[in-house]
């Protein structure tokens, strides 16, 4: 069986569908992973075959430039900013379309694998006539989004004659169902495994500690976006709780942070799966994948949604109404308000018990190999 994986150029949306991409492999299939080829270091660094469906890209071309390259103006309202995000993905598509139909095409993929915004790979599967499998992102997926980026995706649709974009035939959730939005459509459930870049696992992560450990980011988008200024004042506010703090960033972030307090353990590209289980707390920005991975680690978090991505709001939100995280909402971010709320959560337990919960919640979930025979069947290759 041959499978056509397509996801954005970013390791938000990529790095979700690695661990089935795995396992289909390893079941014997052929995996083929197509993308804008800025994400081709990240691809090929999974173990897995690309092809590049687009030139070089980042996402932030397309969701604050129109079709002619001019800036857009910055929403502000979380209705707003969801339609300006489904209008991106929706030239992501646009760009993406032509290189991934001339994919399909010449490879034949017997079934197209991609995340809930790979608006050009549900259309391509469309085309000619193989089913689509939605694999889910994060916290869930946003229905909102679509009708923007179907607006936006009109002029390629119509010319492939649709009016809209078609439905998956089958849709993984990752989402443990106490964090689900109501409005999620139906969706086999799929355990949620983490998986990260390669790196080194430093040796302090299996160590003992003598002090709370607590990990900080900001995702890989807002330290170039702006949120550097944030970023070096929480690291050099959050001490004073008396933790060891891991400031996770890019490489080339880190020496715009200047000097670093003695309670920073390290700072730049960190291993989310592998040092989130020596932390007591996460302190982020409600990014998909920072959130799940820190759920995954049973832990707390102060959950500090960026004005640039309109799900984290949502996100945010339904892990605080379960009791597992709180969230601050105030824009510029207050330090002194982080620490204030790091400290509540540090203290009370009940946090922690909940974290937990949602974490066995997760691990009860189907594994990725577990619905390697579903998806085998729905490409008529299964018994």
């Amino acid at each position: 069986m041959r499978v056509l994986v397509s996801t954005g150029p970013s390791f938000g949306l990529y790095c979700p569908v690695v661990p089935l991409a795995w396992a289909l492999r390893a079941a014997g299939h052929e995996v083929l992973v197509a993308s804008p080829e800025t994400i081709a270091d990240v691809v090929k660094g999974s173990g897995l075959p690309f092809i590049p469906s687009y030139g070089p890209m980042h996402m932030r071309e397309v969701m604050v430039h129109d079709r002619a390259g001019n800036p857009l103006p910055f929403a502000r309202e979380e209705a707003d900013l969801l339609n300006m995000a489904g209008r991106g993905f929706g030239r992501l598509a646009a760009r993406t379309l032509p290189g991934l139909l001339d994919i399909a095409r010449k490879w034949k993929p017997d079934i197209i694998l991609g995340e809930p915004h790979a608006y050009s790979a549900t259309v391509t599967a469309k085309v000619y006539g193989v089913p689509f499998v939605e694999h889910g992102v994060g916290l869930g997926y946003f229905r909102a989004m679509d009708k923007a980026g179907v607006e936006e995706l009109a002029p390629e649709l119509a010319e492939l004659g649709l009016d809209a974009l078609p439905e998956p035939d089958l849709r993984l959730e990752p989402c443990p169902v106490s964090l689900q939005s109501p409005d999620l459509p139906p969706s086999v459930p799929l355990r949620y495994v983490q998986y990260d870049p390669p790196a080194t696992v430093p040796s302090w992560v299996f160590g003992e500690r003598k002090r709370p450990r607590l990990l900080l980011t900001l995702g890989t988008v807002a330290p170039g976006a702006g949120g550097g200024k944030v970023l070096k004042e929480l690291v050099n506010t959050l001490p004073r709780l008396g933790v060891e703090l891991l400031v996770a960033v890019a490489d080339d972030v880190v020496p715009q942070l200047g000097p670093l307090p003695d309670a920073v353990l390290a700072a730049g590209f960190l291993p989310l799966a592998s040092v989130l289980s020596s932390c007591d707390l996460a302190v982020h920005h409600c990014g998909g994948g920072s959130t799940m991975a820190a759920i995954l680690a049973g832990l707390p978090q102060l959950l500090v949604p960026q004005p640039i991505v309109a799900e984290q709001y949502d996100s945010a939100r339904r892990v605080t109404a379960y009791g597992a995280a709180r969230q601050l909402l105030q824009q510029p971010i207050d330090p002194a308000a982080v620490v204030e709320n790091c400290q509540a959560l540090l203290d009370d337990d009940s946090y922690r018990i909940k974290a937990r919960q949602l974490r066995d919640e997760i691990t009860a979930m189907p594994s990725p190999i577990e619905l390697v025979a579903r998806i085998e069947k729905l490409a008529g290759h299964g018994r």
